[in-house]
């Protein structure tokens, strides 16, 4: 149990340092924002792994999906996906991508309270209110040039 306690706190902590490059890089539409986000997506995801080797089923049960391995691989792909559109100067294409970005993340989230109920208030407080915003940015922005 003191794993999944540590782990929750070093995600919550983790994922308050994630949602700053989402949200700067759909406000300046910036590829190396969102290179950032890729690059800390994919560091959270080794960590995710070595938490989680030890017992999937109890992460799952116990924490859910929106602070999973399987969250950060989305948000890895996600996030590559979007920069490269925005480094080729693709933005509306960006911009739409991180409006799909922000609803799948947002939907694992609305999965989690209905699976592990308080335990989906980690991922809530840290950054599912960041994909809210990145997702109320691209829908604004959805027809940028």
């Amino acid at each position: 149990m003191t794993n999944i306690n540590a782990y929750s706190v070093l995600m919550f902590i983790a994922n308050l340092v994630l949602a700053v490059p989402f949200l700067l890089s759909v406000i300046q539409q910036s590829k190396a924002s969102m290179n950032i986000a890729n690059v800390v997506s994919t560091v959270y995801i080794l960590i995710s792994v070595s938490f989680f080797s030890g017992d999937f089923k109890a992460f799952f049960l116990k924490l859910g999906l929106s602070i999973s391995p399987i969250a950060y691989l989305i948000l890895a792909v996600f996030s590559f996906l979007i920069a490269r559109d925005f480094g080729e100067l693709r933005v509306r294409q960006g911009m739409r991508k991180s409006v799909y970005m922000g609803l799948v993340m947002f939907l694992l989230n609305v999965i989690d309270f209905l699976w592990v109920k308080s335990a989906a208030l980690i991922p809530l407080f840290s950054i599912t209110w960041a994909f809210v915003i990145v997702t109320i940015m691209g829908i604004m922005k959805w027809n940028i040039d």
